[in-house]
């Protein structure tokens, strides 16, 4: 409307084509030249920038510290270099360094006491000297913020392991304590059907739900063999391993009773999904190489996986 305004029309109505010809006539976004774009030399300075940072912070503190090492010495060779052609580049209070063996070491002194940003003032820089001083203070404390982000990401990176090393513990932990409990509900359903040609409907409902919780462990169990973040501990592995197959062993139990009459849809979803899942747990299935006691439990989960599906 205030474009309208400013090509003298009032009204929208005063306008010949109406408002649906003026969208139409507005030139979009694609058509209005940015101005938000920089300019291409600020855009490869920017990615130059970066990709210095990021060399830096691949190298290793070693690397960094023997880097700050060379700096020094390289600086320090070039402000006693610098005192060759001016005498007065650094100066003390009793004159200039001097280019004697004395000097070399004061230079290297002051290249030192400069990477470091110390500044102790009883070495100044004058003239040239002072752009390199400059310089080598501004390497020096890119370097030294560099050490400090990996002592800091060390640490950070040791927490994390902590953190998910105490997470894979107690999902671990979780999945055993669901398997005991997924086993005892299928034990207490099979006492409801005790004396019943039919299976009650109330033992239908808790097959039902022990099934969807043993679906969602079998899935846990099948990704820490497929795509196993952390290795866990082969004693760790072995109970749960033995907590499926005797969960399968209680599950062809229970559906011989269960199945006499026609299964709920739900059901068929997760024993289907259960035997699918159980039929890639084997000891020639799974990619790494397990010790024989795991694999003589990977294949008995498939058997049971087998009677399941029949």
């Amino acid at each position: 409307m205030g474009l309208l305004r400013e090509r003298g029309y009032i009204n929208v109505r005063h306008y010949p084509g109406g408002l649906t010809e003026w969208i139409e006539q507005e030139p979009t976004p694609a058509d209005v030249p940015s101005t938000n774009v920089p300019p291409p030399r600020k855009q490869q300075a920017a990615s130059a920038s970066a990709r210095f940072i990021e060399a830096l912070a691949d190298q290793s503190v070693g690397a960094l510290f023997r880097l700050w090492l060379e700096i020094v010495l390289v600086c320090g060779v070039a402000y006693w270099a610098i005192e060759w052609i001016d005498e007065s580049s650094l100066v003390t209070d009793r004159g200039g360094i001097g280019t004697s063996v004395n000097g070399f070491f004061s230079a290297l002194y002051f290249s030192a006491v400069t990477a470091t940003s110390v500044g102790y003032g009883d070495i100044v820089p004058a003239g040239a000297a002072r752009v390199l001083a400059i310089a080598e203070s501004v390497a020096g404390l890119v370097l030294f913020g560099c050490v400090v982000s990996k002592f800091v990401s060390r640490r950070q990176e040791a927490l994390i392991g902590e953190i998910h090393h105490i997470a894979f513990e107690e999902r671990l932990g979780r999945v055993r304590t669901n398997l005991l409990l997924v086993r005892a509900e299928l034990q207490a359903t099979a006492r409801l059907c005790e004396g019943h040609e039919m299976a009650p409907p109330e033992a239908l409902a808790r097959v039902e739900s022990a099934a969807m919780v043993f679906v969602g462990e079998l899935h846990s169990v099948h990704d820490l063999l497929y795509r196993p973040q952390q290795a866990p501990e082969e004693a760790a592995l072995e109970a749960i391993l033995a907590g499926l197959a005797s969960v399968f062993r209680e599950f062809n139990e229970l559906l011989r009773c269960i199945r006499r009459d026609a299964d709920p849809p739900a059901l068929e979803v997760s024993l289907s999904t259960m035997a699918r899942l159980a039929r890639e747990i084997c000891g020639e299935c799974v990619p790494k190489e397990y010790a024989p006691a795991l694999r003589a439990w990977m294949d008995q989960i498939q058997k049971a996986a087998t009677e399941l599906a029949a």
